[in-house]
């Protein structure tokens, strides 16, 4: 059966001068849309669900961000109440699986295209993985062949992990091989991450290597523990990525689908120069968040700001019961809490004045926020797959575990701050900062190992606010921390330790899709990921 695929205007423009001048560029054979021409929206179809739905969900279950019900009804109420059903947030799945897809279809070319095939199981390890840690079993050996395979089985998310792992080596190989072939180069407008930089590749691939390592720490599974030693074996004298890996194909604010997914979904205005009311002002910062960032004597940063807060948030004025509000500083909604109850907990009767938007804080920094859409900028800006800060806390982490071959925690976890303070703009205030919490346990580097260990989450958390909150999310049901108040709303004692598995796929693949209650990703149980176990 013959493949078809519907291209752009552009993309038949740019393909139907390399085809037979008998085959109409309009209705184009797939197997003659070679990788140089795939590659491209492969990897940013894959990053908009990684920005998007993925980063919602976890900004919103560290406690990062909340419903914004000074302007909505009843603003992030699932994120609050935890009543997850089938179809909550489905599109991460369904839309990662539609992304990775892509990949496979340039990893179907074989090493005439070796480069391009190397590039794409990178990314396919680096996206499948969230999958099976949010998920548990998912499809795998049989994913991916749509016409083939409609209805594909599910594989244990142990298995699917090594076989990541084995694509991730895989793909190594090949770099060695050809990375520096001429005949095998990768057009640098084709690749929007690394410009076919093929030794940058490698360090990325060492890197999601090293994550998949970290994130077989605490596994009691057997499969899993050999897995991790393998990974270690295999990093031995590994480079690691020593920049933020930034995605940028030439976003712009030509149409909402050509803006960087951050802005399209968070952004205060939309391409039109529109307030992007849905997005920007759905959430604003957690009262949690800001009381952590600000040193509240109620949290375990008590006494010390942090100045990363201004670059993450706006500043808004303390509600008062009065239109022109109080003093200025970084307000945000405690999770869960509806606008009366917001009354109550400031010490304000229920019918008194209504908060405004001005009482809040909302998404800041460059990537989000502009003081009107003729200086925004956030739309043209870079995505970020992954930033600095995480590999130098991976690092620190996997030293501090003992990890063979890793050493100088201390000086990787600083290293980690650092890099986020100059993330964040804030570059001069990093070492003031790390002096400042040199002797707070779970914030800087003191106390027990474990303490440790919940420093490092917590910075590494710090370090994605508003970025990626799945990553954030998944150390938190890894390790405990940070610390992560549950919403007013939820009668749950915990977070979910997993995803349901979308509707779609009880229509669509019953005879293969694991059927889990809501009750079941409370607790863990065999449908929990392994590596939370």
């Amino acid at each position: 059966m013959k493949k078809y695929i519907l291209l752009s205007l552009v993309g038949a423009a740019l393909v139907s001068c390399r085809l037979d001048d008998n085959l109409d560029p309009n209705k184009v054979l797939t197997d003659q849309v070679k990788p140089n021409l795939r590659l491209s929206g492969a990897s940013t179809t894959a990053y908009a669900v990684q920005a998007g739905n993925m980063n919602a969900l976890g900004n919103a279950w560290t406690n990062t961000w909340s419903g914004n019900f000074a302007q909505f009804g009843n603003p992030f109420t699932t994120e609050s109440n935890l009543e997850i059903t089938t179809t909550y947030r489905q599109a991460i799945f369904m839309d990662m699986y539609r992304a990775v897809t892509r990949f496979q279809r340039i990893i179907d070319f074989g090493n005439d295209y070796a480069n391009y095939v190397a590039i794409s199981k990178i990314q396919k390890a680096y996206y499948m993985q969230y999958i099976v840690d949010l998920y548990g079993s998912v499809p795998y050996t049989e994913a991916f062949q749509e016409l083939e395979v409609p209805t594909p089985k599910y594989d244990s998310d142990v298995n699917v992990y090594k076989g990541l792992v084995s694509e991730l080596l895989d793909a190594r190989k090949l770099i060695d091989q050809y990375g520096t072939n001429p005949t095998q180069t990768v057009e640098s407008a084709a690749d929007p991450i690394f410009k076919g930089n093929m030794a940058k590749w490698k360090s990325f691939a060492n890197t999601v290597l090293l994550k998949f390592a970290v994130r077989l720490a605490n596994t009691s599974n057997a499969d899993g523990i050999a897995l991790r030693n393998q990974i270690i074996s295999e990093l031995a004298g590994a480079t690691y990525i020593t920049a933020d890996v930034a995605i940028n194909p030439g976003y712009s604010n030509a149409s909402p689908d050509s803006q960087n997914p951050l802005y399209f979904n968070f952004g205060k205005y939309t391409n039109t120069g529109a307030t992007n009311t849905n997005g920007y002002y759905l959430m604003t910062a957690s009262d949690h968040a800001v009381k952590v960032l600000t040193g509240d004597a109620s949290k375990i940063t008590s006494g010390i700001s942090d100045a990363r807060v201004s670059f993450l948030f706006t500043s808004g004025k303390m509600y008062n019961n009065t239109s022109a509000g109080g003093a200025a500083g970084y307000y945000g909604y405690p999770q869960g809490m509806s606008n009366d109850d917001y009354k109550v907990h400031m010490g304000y009767t229920v019918n008194a004045l209504k908060p405004s938007l001005a009482n809040f804080s909302f998404l800041a920094g460059p990537s989000f926020y502009s003081a009107n859409a003729a200086t925004a900028t956030g739309q043209s800006k870079d995505g970020y797959l992954m930033m600095l800060s995480e590999s130098e806390f991976l690092q620190s982490e996997a030293a501090l575990r003992g990890y063979n071959g890793f050493s100088a925690a201390q000086a990787h976890f600083e290293a980690g701050v650092n890099a986020s303070y100059t993330f964040d703009g804030k570059a001069s205030d990093g070492a003031a900062y790390i002096t400042s919490i040199a002797a707070k346990s779970k914030v800087g580097w003191a106390g027990s190992n474990d303490d440790k260990i919940a420093a490092i989450q917590y910075q590494r958390w710090v370090a994605l606010i508003n970025y990626n909150g799945a990553e954030s999310y998944i150390n938190y049901l890894r390790t405990g921390y940070p610390e992560t108040p549950l919403a007013t709303t939820t009668v749950r004692t915990n977070k979910p330790w997993r995803l349901l598995y979308p509707a779609s796929e009880y229509s669509n693949n019953s005879a293969n899709v694991p059927v889990v209650s809501q009750a079941d990703i409370f607790v863990k149980n065999n449908f929990t990921p392994f590596i939370y176990k």
